[in-house]
């Protein structure tokens, strides 16, 4: 995904407290928390799989991988990495979680690729306190209107979520240390709009990308989400609580 970027970051106008005209800026991201993540509860089985690209940082080379995901649940997945740093498998299911043995940890800057496309915008159900601020913005050609909330009154950094004014797609996302999240190539798929490509950026850097080779509905089978023998159990805690079938 080549473009230039806008230093979203110095151009964004912040108005305090002013109510969106399309309603509600609060309902309007409990909305868009919901339709851009695809584990979302009403969500059938889905296989994704990613190609992504990190930049050198420091020391650290520049690599290129892929991500494979087998979602039936919020308790029921699979997540394979393959890449130069980490290669290793991730299990959850009624059993607990399982993971590669000496694999280790997922590095968080490709488990970050994953969660920014699988659930970009987690935030809790309850935003009645919260204080939006409305601001504009363009990236490229594109106007968007962006939305940040506070909660007084110890107002704490929130990332900034910037829609396109024309679709009202989820196109940026700015955190509180000035990094930076582009959605592009915004899809549908059951009825929620997950973006297939990607890139993280810092200042006016790309640090990292990734780009969906497939998102499509799948059928379940325990196989999938069984452990092989060279996987651990790694603790029977679990996404949410799970009650034993009777």
């Amino acid at each position: 995904m080549r473009r230039v970027l806008v230093s979203l970051f110095a151009l964004l106008i912040v108005f305090p407290a002013l109510a969106s005209a399309k309603g509600d800026p609060r309902k309007q991201l409990l909305d868009a928390s919901h339709s851009t993540r695809i584990n979302d509860v009403d969500m059938k089985p889905w296989h994704l799989k990613v190609s992504f690209h990190l930049n050198s940082r420091g020391a650290q080379p520049p690599e290129e991988g892929t991500i494979e995901e087998w979602w039936a649940g919020l308790t029921t997945w699979k997540l394979r990495i393959e890449s130069p740093s980490y290669t290793g498998t991730v299990i959850e299911n009624r059993d607990g979680d399982f993971q590669t043995a000496g694999a280790g940890p997922i590095p968080l800057s490709i488990r970050a690729i994953e969660q920014e496309i699988v659930y970009p915008m987690p935030m809790g159900e309850d935003l009645s306190k919260t204080v939006p601020h409305m601001g504009h913005q363009k990236l490229e050609k594109v106007s968007l209107d962006c939305i940040q909330l506070s909660e007084p009154p110890i107002p704490l950094p929130s990332p900034t979520f910037c829609f396109d004014q024309g679709s009202g797609a989820l196109r940026a996302i700015i955190s509180a240390n000035s990094s930076m999240l582009v959605r592009d190539r915004i899809s549908q798929f059951a009825g929620h709009a997950p973006a297939l490509s990607i890139e993280s950026v810092e200042g006016k850097t790309v640090i990292a990308s990734g780009e969906v080779v497939d998102l499509s509905a799948m059928q379940p089978k325990d196989a999938i989400f069984t452990p092989s023998p060279d996987m651990k159990r790694v603790t029977e805690m679990h996404t949410f609580k799970v009650t034993p079938a009777p």
